[in-house]
Parts: C-alpha cells; structure tokens; sequence
C-alpha cells in the first residue's frame, strides 16, 4: 500500500523521486519473498506450500508504479503472478480459487488448505481484467479472470441473506474460521468494483444485474446512516456485528478506492455505450 501511494502520488504531482521511491519499495518486496531465509515462514517448514495473497496484490501494486515510472520488472511481475494462479490456485475440479496450495499446485487436504475467501478471489479477478484492459483487452486474461468472478461469486453470494460471506470449504465441509459466514466490508468493495469490470470486458449484461444486487445491499447495510462512515462487520443477516468504523485491519483503503474506481468504471461503461 505504501509503494502504491507513493507512485499516485508521484503520479498527480510529478515529484520523480517518489515513483523511484515506489519501485525501490517494490524490489525490496520482491527481494525478501524470492530470497530463502530472509523472512521466517508463516506457518511451519514442514509444510511447504505457495499463498495466494503476495502474487495476487504484487499484480495491482505494479501495475500502479507502471503508471509513474517503467522498469521491466513490473511487467515480469505481473505475468509472473497471473500465471501462478492460474496454474497453482485455480481448481477446475472444485470450480474455485484456493488461498494457499503446496509448492507445485496440490490440494493440501487441510480446512486451511481448502479454504476458499470469495472476496479476495473477486479482488484478484478484477486486479487480472485491469492487466486485460491495459494489453488491450487481451482475450486470455479477460478469460481467465471471469472465471475466477463467476466461481468466486457462486461461493460467496448468499443467496439467502445478499452480500458476499467470508470463508467456505472447497469440499463443503464447515469452515473452521469462526467468521466464516459473517460480511465484511472489503468483499462488497471488491464485488462492487469487478461486477462493473466483468460487464466492461465482455458486455454481458449478468454482470450488470450482479453489480446491481451487490451495489444494493451494500449500501442498504454498511453505512451509518447517522454518523456517516462504514460499519466493518456485519452478522450474516446484515445486521451489526460491532460498531467500529476503523480499527488494525479496517483503514482509510477500500471504501474509497472502490468510489473512485466504480466511478471511473461507470463513466467508462456510459462512454462505450453512447
């Protein structure tokens, strides 16, 4: 996050030596996930597996220092990271995205390693489309990347109560995270933005409606009507779980880079369609 603000900022005020700082940043980040050693691991040595979280915000975190200075390396990066998921995370067999697998993409039968976060696999989908959009709508990644929407959605969208939930079992066994069904804020933020994206890249008016129900319950649930701000976690059924509109994990991010890019989505949706 830190790269990615110093490069927007590099961006809107033309200061060079914040981009060069951004992809001083990035490199350091490269160097201690490549580099055996340098950082303990999160779990144990004995397990050696290969996480979908770095790959999958190394795509977005390059493509916006790309924005404010060119450097070979952000381009590998991204291509690097796309191919990892879509050769070691994504599972045709259980039609889903798994956040963690062994070191060459094997199901490590575990409720951790089976475990599906539909908010974070909707988040990667649309960091993809974005790399499809800037190649020109390269038809591959565009592929790739509502697959992993359209899968991402039937694990996450609840059908019962709207919204997207937390965790689910590739296996459909209960999830052991003892948030799995509750809503978080940062999932309809990322739906809210890949609906519109989806639509974007292929014109298929599902995703439109999609957009619709997401945008809908979103913000029927999340906002303080009062006070004004989001509510961070809600009950499955939408309802409060806690009050806190920011605490260690709930910052200043995802609220308003979802605004500003659904916004930036729409204006480019209401353009094609003139």
């Amino acid at each position: 996050f830190a790269a990615i603000a110093m490069s927007e900022y590099s961006i809107a005020s033309g200061e060079k030596e914040y981009a060069e700082k951004a992809l001083n940043l990035f490199k350091l980040v490269q160097r201690y996930s490549e580099t055996p050693g340098l950082t303990p691991s999160k779990y144990l040595d004995t397990l050696p597996m290969h996480g979908h979280s770095l790959p999958m915000i190394l795509i977005n975190t390059a493509s916006r220092i790309r924005k404010a200075i060119q450097d070979p390396a952000l381009d590998a990066q991204i291509t690097k990271s796309i191919d990892a998921i879509v050769n070691l995370h994504m599972k045709p067999e259980f039609e889903a995205l798994l956040e963690v697998v062994g070191e060459n993409g094997e199901l490590i039968d575990t409720g951790m390693g089976r475990t599906i976060n539909p908010g974070h696999c909707i988040e990667t989908s649309w960091f993809i489309m974005a790399e499809a959009e800037h190649q020109n709508w390269n038809k591959e990644l565009v592929e790739h990347a509502t697959t992993i929407f359209d899968w991402s959605w039937k694990w996450g969208w609840d059908e019962e109560f709207g919204g997207i939930i937390n965790f689910r079992d590739c296996k459909n066994f209960p999830h052991q995270d003892y948030s799995q069904d509750m809503k978080f804020w940062w999932p309809q933020n990322e739906t809210i933005i890949a609906t519109l994206y989806a639509y974007l890249a292929t014109k298929d008016e599902s995703y439109l409606e999609k957009h619709r129900l997401i945008n809908e319950w979103t913000y029927k649930h999340f906002p303080d009507q009062e006070f004004g701000e989001w509510y961070g976690y809600l009950h499955r059924d939408g309802s409060v779980a806690q009050p806190a509109k920011g605490n260690l994990f709930k910052g200043p991010f995802h609220i308003p880079r979802m605004m500003i890019i659904a916004h930036q989505l729409c204006k480019a949706i209401l353009e094609e369609d003139k």
